[in-house]
């Protein structure tokens, strides 16, 4: 069984309604003022079951022209169209702006009704086939059967079905995949039951007892109890049904025309960018313009901003930015419709080529490329790695799959069958935990970033053999916020340095190759710190103090730091709390306290340590400090009660 549903089309009281009365048994029209004024003002719905079997959703929408925003929430969703033209009138102002719709709402596939067929002769039946004939050669419709009927007579009915069963068979059912997605069109309560929601399935499924959302908004989600498809009840709907869905939780007051029911929380939208094309040669789109916007059910008045085109005409595709008085729900290749502010006339339609889109402020050339290339991507059938490397486009940072996952409605797996191929034009970084994607352009700025900020620190520190860790340039190129920016930023280092360009030094990262540039003078100063440093022994210089004395010896203040610097980047001191120890002692002392902690689980005083040394305090107190930074020991308590334990990486030591 296939779920399609078929829309009708065409001017007023060119008699769709009787026709879908003749087809189906049903009246569409089931309002009062309908009644009264015979015309359809809200959309009437039905289903047509065919001679083979098959039954399709039937949508009537209205042909007057005040009621063309009627007719865009119904067009949208529909499988295939009934443009329905009247025998003795022809093709009228609101037949084109009904064909304008279809064609920018997508439907392709359509039957042209010829009703009242009883009230003119053959040969001006004749006639009026061969001119809608050629009148829809330009259009989505061309070639299109077009059959002639009387709704009062049921001429032609049964040839009608006939068309209709041929040309579902030729359609391809909207995908299962994706977010269950409908729009609202219609809301009542049932006595007994609750709330109702009827609209058309545009994607994915629903089944009972699942879990829905009421968007855009921030409601309570809602559960399917029931749902009945022409009529009948079913476990399950599908894109492509009409549905009629009773929700659980649901508070009337909380729905306004434009919502949606959505299997998931979609994010909301009020600026997204689009492709326009304009309906006639009369209508133009300046840099700035305001419209009314219409998108299924939703309405609001919008701007839009021009970003490729001085003079928008007729025909060439508008790349804009949109930007709405109120917030929408809209996914890629979403179908729109834009009137002038004043709402009485059709400007043009187009489709979203980004739901959640960086702020354009300007027109440049690189915008209006990017847009370009994603409005061929979406129109064209490019591969969803080309979403993809777009969406990795908009921000310099690298990003997890499950953040594109979102971004672009994907499924998780379906994502993770793209990564493992081979034509991925962006860059993947994979660690045991995650996987990392790039844009192949920002990854090798990053790249370029980082041998800069090494190379600054080798020109501006000659002396230095390293340079920075992966924390800090982690920090230097704004990827030290998470986790997962370390990460990456840990892997790319390692690529580049299995392609040469940095190498490790203890624990920091140079430019491959990098050798320290020191002179004769310098290697005597050096030398000559680091013995005044092993000259004062237990006595624990300040770094004041090594200034002082270096300053005495015609050593700059200025340098002193760096070669301090340098010496402890060598092993040759240790600095702790603005204090130098030579590493002479540290090694020593360390090897003579991790000695009386290594039998004894009970741990040891600080005046142990402190008479078997015969140290000082203070000397006493720095040299466990710099143990406890090296965590190969703890203390517990304070003062004279101070105990001292070895840890698991103390007892490593050798």
């Amino acid at each position: 069984m296939k779920h399609l549903i078929m829309g009708t089309a065409g001017h007023v009281d060119h008699g769709k309604t009787a026709l879908i009365k003749a087809l189906t048994g049903k009246d569409c029209d089931t309002h009062k003022e309908e009644k009264q004024r015979g015309i359809t003002i809200n959309l009437g719905f039905s289903y047509l079951n065919l001679p083979g079997g098959e039954s399709v959703g039937v949508i009537d929408v209205p042909g007057h022209k005040d009621f063309i925003i009627t007719m865009v929430g119904g067009a949208c969703g529909i499988d295939f169209v009934m443009l329905v033209i009247a025998a003795d009138s022809g093709i009228m102002p609101q037949t084109i702006e009904h064909i304008n719709i279809i064609n920018s709402l997508g439907v392709k596939k359509g039957i042209v009704a010829l009703t009242k067929a009883d009230l003119v002769d053959e040969e001006l039946l004749e006639i009026a086939k061969m001119e809608i004939s050629e009148f829809l050669e330009k259009t989505s419709l061309e070639n299109a059967p077009v059959i002639a009927v009387s709704s009062i007579t049921g001429k032609g009915i049964d040839e009608l079905k006939s068309e209709i069963e041929k040309l579902i068979s030729n359609i391809e059912e909207k995908e299962e995949s994706g977010n269950f997605r409908m729009y609202i069109d219609r809301i009542f309560t049932v006595k007994g039951f609750g709330s109702v929601v009827t609209g058309s399935v545009m994607s994915g499924t629903v089944a009972t007892e699942q879990e829905v959302f009421l968007l855009p908004g921030n409601h309570q989600k809602l559960r399917v109890r029931s749902i009945e498809r022409h009529g009948k009840h079913v476990d399950k709907v599908f894109a492509g049904d009409r549905a009629a869905i009773n929700l659980i939780g649901l508070n009337v007051e909380d729905f306004k025309r434009g919502m949606i029911i959505s299997d998931k929380n979609l994010k909301e939208t009020s600026m997204f960018d689009a492709s326009i094309t304009l309906f006639d040669n009369t209508a133009i789109l300046p840099l700035w313009s305001q419209v009314t916007f219409h998108s299924g059910t939703f309405e609001s008045l919008a701007k839009v901003h021009n970003l490729n085109l001085d003079i928008s005409e007729q025909g060439k595709e508008i790349i804009a930015q949109i930007h709405l008085d109120r917030p929408a729900i809209l996914l890629n290749k979403d179908k729109f419709i834009i009137r002038n502010s004043s709402g009485d006339k059709t400007l043009g339609g187009g489709y979203v080529i980004d739901p959640s889109p960086l702020h354009h402020k300007k027109r440049t050339v690189v915008v209006a490329e990017n847009l370009n290339l994603l409005s061929e991507t979406l129109t064209k059938g490019g591969n969803t790695g080309d979403l993809i490397r777009i969406e990795l486009k908009k921000e310099f940072r690298p990003f997890l799959p499950d953040e594109i996952a979102e971004r672009l409605h994907l499924k998780t797996d379906d994502l993770k069958v793209i990564l493992n191929g081979d034509d991925n034009n962006f860059a993947i970084y994979r660690s045991a935990e995650n996987n990392f994607l790039v844009d192949h352009d920002f990854n090798d700025k990053f790249i370029q970033k980082i041998i800069k900020i090494i190379a600054d620190y080798h020109k501006e520190f000659p002396l230095f053999p390293g340079a920075y860790d992966t924390n800090e340039l982690a920090g230097k190129l704004n990827l030290s916020k998470n986790k997962n920016d370390k990460v990456y930023l840990g892997l790319l280092l390692l690529e580049m340095e299995q392609k040469g360009l940095v190498e490790k030094y203890k624990s920091t990262w140079i430019i491959k190759g990098h050798k320290p540039t020191i002179d004769a003078r310098s290697k005597e100063e050096i030398a000559w710190i680091e013995n005044a440093i092993l000259e004062f022994g237990t006595q624990l210089p300040v770094i004041a103090d090594v200034e002082e004395k270096a300053v005495e010896n015609k050593i700059p203040k200025h340098k002193v730091k760096v070669y301090l610097t340098l010496l402890a980047m060598d092993g040759k001191i240790t600095t702790f709390q603005n204090e130098c120890i030579h590493s002479n002692l540290t090694n020593e002392y360390r090897k003579v306290l991790l000695g009386m902690l290594a039998n004894n689980e009970n741990g040891i005083s600080i005046n142990e340590f402190k008479d078997r040394i015969n140290g000082t305090k203070r000397f006493c107190a720095v040299l466990l400090g710099i143990f406890e930074n090296e965590k190969i020991i703890k203390t517990i308590g304070t003062g004279v009660d101070t105990k001292i334990f070895i840890t698991p990486s103390g007892k490593n030591i050798k």
